[in-house]
């Protein structure tokens, strides 16, 4: 009894006997648990459930979202102008509520910022108690010798657990008796098909969770058969709840935007504080205006040098490729997935459900002297016959009949309605040959009238096949028939003739030997084989001794979970793209190279791994083979979870796609977890960044385009709102080393006004900027590279340094001959306050495209950029036109021609400027690549 309250995880229960495990458990496998064991062992062990998650507090999330340098440098600026404004105003400025709106902008900003982060952050806290709801099931029980019913979190370590078919296993157990019991562990390890359990074998303790043969993992569904296991493993213990925990343990890196945009931030902290405490000094030093006003100045170039609006238009730019990608098929579940998804340089897929269609189909029918071709995939009944590439239009009769014994000799049922695709039910090898039968227009129901089903040999590991018994007219009179499908290598010895196109013949050597060299080189191909047979007799009794011997051969199938129609072209295009697509999956080796070979994942030098071979590597080891593995074959979640992880110490930035149990946590550990709407579970859907709703593996590739695209147009509304920027600083800047009849300085609110109000609307319409063609044949984005490059900064230094000298070539013009110097000192602030305004919304189209020309892009290619660009324009003029506003900006003056001209053709001067840079090609992007 001591023994078996020791901890599920110390034993390897699937390599121990029968007897060691009941001894183990203290179980009497006769009666079950007494009542005394079940109340200490519970005591012990708990409740047959995955723990719920610490979760932050609503509080913690909230100030979260705050504690980040570029809103913690708005928040101080905020605070800076709310205490300005309460000590003392500007002449001129606004009074009563109107002197806070400073701030009342900037916190708007800030505080819709935090409440989209806080919104989606909710969300992730859902995929540990999606991994609660595999527990909430019912079970019978064996308990001090009496069969009950119980609720599945009643369970203890030792109880007796009873399973039939349709079952959901409560708990691990080991199997202690087994009939014919299959299971379907799709959602743990990632393997489509049934899987046979025995109780009686010794495996080794190195086996994998799919080789585990003696055990039945919870979460997992009983599909045919019944069997009694002990259980050994409970809640947290169990293989979902290790990778429960997995999960829990995981810690979510940043995506690569919100690391570039933190570091990016601190650097525009510094450079603020040095603009401001300079213009300051220097102001005070000089002492031409109060220090109160010199402070509020100093502000206003503080959040002139910010680009505040930048975390709300990020958000705004990444919320609008949420709804793009909607539309496409796909759910994002965080706004920064679209974006991290467009840097991606690996993307690990799971390759049932995800590249392959988790539909077993037939796609080989052979029979003697035909090797036909059988299209259609899944439960498409609209497929055809091929032989040699062109159409079979009647198929043999040998054809026939091997159809007909593989509809027969069949379990699985398909449902037909009208308006309704096909449902298929049972054994999906089994759904796989009734399609086969509907291309040959042979129906099961329709085959089986005037037919008397008699016997049923049902298959199991140890036959390996699958036998019916009929009694039918058979040449005008009642007979036997008996049909079989199974493996070739059992089926085929218990044959003594086979079918031909001339009859029933006998089966030599020769003809022996080449049905065994066909069924290899469809092995080679990771085709399931099947054959099939049948035997006639006289009515009578027959029994399962006599039934199957003396079969004649009919043919033999081969089958595959296909891979998705459209898969192919989505990883060539990932190819092109520079992204390296690798396979990790559960199954077996050679049918996941395969259809990696198939799909074009296959590369010269690739090469495949398993899960028996990390085992025997270290990090190391795996680190230097890494960059070649395409395929990862029969592996486990903690291996996934591995692999993702080596990934991204090489500086990888990793996508893993999946829909089952076993990838949540590799799902979660990613840069982007990406997991299936429709096949998935909800562990997985949870866990995941982006859920595809229509599981279609290339939606992942218009994700890329999107992404970078998304990338690209905040690139974009960062350079055009830095540059804009930039060129207001050194105008302020500038003008701070002049006397104020000089160089009329502009005032606090003109500086706000600009930067507010006239540059959000472009740089918000250039994050909605089309994809730029071209962009899918560009290197991924290398994850430390900082989200302005050298080159952007010297751009943005250039156009900056060209707006301020032609602000500043306005102070020197020589057109005010004549006019009072308080007309002049008006004129000359007038037109720098509209220069410095228009002339960003001029550069917004330069900010388009880093090599191609306005002109070629089309002026109205994006008309929202025209809209924001004649909307904002017509915001400034009414600064410079309403006669209340002229006063509070310092405009109320008549403008003249000249004025008009000079201040249009100066603005205009980053265009002709930035058009020849694109001609030399100065801040291409890289050149094509492919992965």
């Amino acid at each position: 009894m001591v023994r078996a309250l020791m901890a599920a995880q110390e034993f390897s229960w699937h390599a121990m006997s029968i007897e060691d495990v009941v001894r183990e458990r203290g179980t009497d496998l006769d009666r079950g648990l007494s009542s005394e064991q079940v109340k200490q062992l519970r005591e012990q062990f708990g409740p047959n459930a995955l723990p719920p998650p610490p979760k932050p507090s609503v509080v913690m999330q909230i100030l979260g979202q705050f504690l980040n340098p570029f809103v913690g440098t708005l928040l101080v600026a905020a605070g800076i102008a709310v205490g300005v404004a309460t000590m003392g105003q500007e002449p001129g400025a606004p009074r009563g509520l109107a002197r806070f709106s400073d701030a009342i902008a900037i916190l708007t900003i800030v505080i819709i910022n935090a409440f989209i982060g806080f919104y989606q952050e909710r969300k992730a806290e859902k995929a540990l108690d999606a991994l609660m709801k595999l527990s909430a099931a019912r079970c019978k029980i064996r308990r001090s010798g009496e069969i009950v019913h119980a609720d599945a979190r009643q369970l203890v370590p030792g109880d007796l657990v009873l399973l039939e078919a349709g079952d959901k296993v409560p708990a691990d157990l080991r199997l202690v008796s087994v009939t014919e019991l299959q299971t379907i562990e799709g959602e743990l390890t990632g393997e489509s098909t049934p899987v046979e359990k025995v109780a009686d074998t010794m495996l080794p303790e190195t086996a994998g969770v799919g080789d585990q043969v003696t055990m039945a993992f919870s979460g997992t569904t009983v599909v045919h058969g019944e069997a009694r296991g002990v259980v050994v493993a409970t809640g947290r213990d169990t293989q979902v709840g290790r990778v429960g925990k997995m999960l829990a343990d995981v810690v979510k890196q940043q995506s690569p935007l919100e690391e570039r945009l933190e570091h990016f931030s601190t650097q525009i902290l510094w450079v603020t504080l040095a603009l401001s405490a300079t213009l300051f000094v220097i102001g005070f030093v000089k002492g031409h205006v109060a220090w109160h006003v010199l402070l509020l100045t100093a502000v206003s170039v503080a959040v002139a040098v910010i680009p505040e609006g930048l975390p709300a238009i990020t958000s705004i730019t990444l919320a609008l490729g949420m709804q793009r990608m909607a539309q496409r098929g796909a759910v994002v579940r965080k706004l920064a997935a679209v974006e991290t998804l467009g840097c991606a340089t690996v993307i690990c897929s799971d390759k049932t459900g995800t590249l392959t269609r988790n539909e077993m189909t037939v796609r080989a029918l052979v029979v003697d002297g035909h090797a036909l071709d059988v299209t259609g995939e899944g439960v498409d009944l609209a497929g055809e016959f091929r032989e040699a590439g062109e159409k079979v239009a009647t198929l043999p009769d040998a054809a026939r009949q091997a159809v007909l014994a593989a509809v027969i000799a069949n379990t699985a049922s398909l449902l037909r309605r009208p308006g309704v695709a096909p449902q298929l039910t049972g054994d999906p090898t089994e759904g796989a040959l009734l399609v086969l039968g509907e291309k040959a227009d042979i129906h099961r129901d329709a085959s089986m009238e005037g037919r008397e089903e008699l016997l049923t040999i049902p298959f199991n590991s140890a036959r390996k096949r699958m036998t019916v018994v009929t009694r039918e007219r058979v040449e005008g009179k009642d007979a036997l028939v008996v049909r079989s499908k199974g493996a070739i290598d059992v089926l085929l010895p218990l044959c003594t003739h086979c079918l031909t196109e001339h009859g029933v013949v006998p089966l030599d050597e020769v003809r022996r030997a080449t049905i065994l060299t066909l069924a290899e080189d469809m092995s080679a191909k990771a085709l399931r084989v099947l054959a099939m047979a049948e035997r006639r007799m006289e009515d009578g009794a027959v029994d399962r001794d006599s039934a199957e011997r003396g079969f004649t051969y009919l043919g033999m199938v081969g089958m595959i979970d296909p891979p998705r129609a459209e898969v192919k072209e989505a990883v060539e295009a990932a190819r092109v793209a520079g992204i390296r697509v690798v396979m990790i999956t559960g199954d077996h080796p050679i049918t996941a190279v395969a259809i990696a070979k198939e799909l074009g994942l296959w590369r010269d030098d690739a090469i495949s791994l398993t899960g028996d071979d990390m085992r025997r590597m270290d990090d190391a080891a795996l680190n230097e083979v890494l960059p070649k593995v395409r395929v990862f074959a029969r592996v486990d979640p903690e291996h996934k979870l591995r692999i993702v992880k080596l990934m991204q110490a090489r500086h990888d930035v990793v996508a893993m796609t999946g829909d089952g149990v076993n990838d949540a946590p590799a799902i979660k550990q990613a840069a982007i977890g990406v997991a299936m709407g429709r096949g998935g579970t909800d562990v997985a859907r949870e866990a995941a960044d982006m859920v595809l709703q229509d599981d279609n593996f290339a939606t992942i590739v218009e994700a890329v385009r999107e992404g970078r695209a998304i990338y690209r147009n905040i690139q974009k509304s960062i350079f055009f709102l830095l540059s804009s920027n930039a060129g207001l600083c050194i105008a302020v800047f500038a003008a701070s080393f002049f006397s104020p009849q000089q160089v009329p300085p502009l005032t606090a609110l003109q500086i706000l006004w600009i930067n507010l109000v006239t540059n959000g609307l472009p740089a918000l319409a250039l994050g909605m900027d089309p994809p730029e063609s071209g962009q899918m044949h560009e290197a991924p984005r290398a994850p430390e590279a900082p989200i302005m490059g050298r080159r952007d900064w010297l751009g943005i230094m250039l156009v900056g340094g060209l707006m301020a000298a032609a602000a500043m070539a306005i102070y020197a013009l020589p057109i005010w001959a004549g006019q009072a110097a308080h007309e002049v000192e008006r004129s000359k602030l007038s037109m720098v306050f509209t220069l410095l305004a228009l002339s960003p919304l001029a550069h917004a189209f330069n900010c388009r495209s880093r090599v191609a020309s306005i002109f070629k892009l089309g002026l109205f290619s994006n008309r929202l950029l025209v809209l924001a660009v004649l909307v904002s324009g017509a915001i400034h003029m009414m600064a410079l036109l309403v006669p209340g506003l002229q006063p509070v900006f310092r405009t109320d003056h008549t403008w003249t021609l000249t004025e008009v001209a000079v201040t249009l053709g100066l603005s205009l001067l980053p265009v002709p400027a930035f058009e020849l840079a694109k001609l030399f090609k100065i801040g291409a992007p890289k050149a094509p690549v492919a992965a």
